[in-house]
């Protein structure tokens, strides 16, 4: 069911403080922040006068913004509707799962094999966070984590071609993950899973931290398409183009 106008509210802007920082670019920000944190939903209109309101963004501005959105493909627009939250298909996601299974797979291999100390250290931090995190609900703080998490894997692995392939998809892989976090018991698998991925790459063992990072997503990805399932009332299968 989707969240009350007044659930949706959008962060209240501050003052720009930063000549490099655009307006449209803290309204994006502002904006791919709400629905990241499922403030908006998958399908969800967006009325443009309402986001006006909320972020004191121009009309132009806003659609600047909402542009913006859509290259990375957290909205799309309709025509002579305006936009909405992209709704992903079943095919849309096992696409992207596919992606994230070859290249987070090949990233967690080299993280283990080229990272610092000091960032074995970091992505140990992270996952104590994270455990913090789960034990109090705060998914904000939970989706942030993980974008941290992922983030510091990606730059130890010493492969920026790595980064380049998943950067077209990486706000939909984080508005997925989102999704999944909603899950108190999706929550609790997962820290599990990203405690034997984190072990494996500390240990520097490649296999290991393969193995792992596999079965977290394959979890992770028939979790989300049997969510998706159900809510759609049919079968998986029958949900296929």
């Amino acid at each position: 069911m989707p969240p009350s106008p007044q659930d949706n509210r959008v962060t209240a802007l501050k003052p720009i403080t930063s000549v490099e920082e655009t307006l449209r670019s803290r309204v994006q920000r502002e904006l791919r922040c709400a629905i990241l944190d499922g403030r908006y939903v998958a399908g969800q209109k967006l009325v443009e006068r309402e986001l006006c309101e909320l972020t004191g963004a121009s009309r132009s501005i806003l659609r600047e913004a909402l542009a913006g959105l859509e290259v990375s493909g957290l909205v799309e627009c309709e025509s002579y509707r305006g936009y909405r939250v992209t709704l992903l298909s079943a095919r849309k996601v096992r696409e992207i799962f596919e992606l994230r299974s070859s290249l987070e797979t090949q990233a967690a291999e080299l993280f283990a094999e080229r990272a610092s100390e000091s960032e074995l250290s970091e992505l140990q931090a992270l996952l104590l966070s994270l455990e913090n995190c789960v034990a109090s609900g705060d998914l904000a703080s939970m989706r942030k984590l993980k974008e941290d998490y992922y983030e510091l894997l990606f730059s130890g692995c010493r492969n920026e071609e790595v980064r380049r392939a998943l950067s077209n998809v990486i706000d939909r892989i984080h508005y997925l993950r989102g999704r999944l976090m909603s899950d108190p018991k999706r929550r609790e698998v997962s820290l599990a899973e990203m405690r034997r991925l984190t072990a494996a790459l500390v240990a520097r063992d490649r296999l290991a931290a393969r193995a792992a990072c596999l079965a977290h997503l394959a979890a992770a990805r028939d979790t989300l398409l049997d969510s998706m399932a159900r809510e759609s009332g049919v079968s998986d299968s029958k949900a296929m183009p």
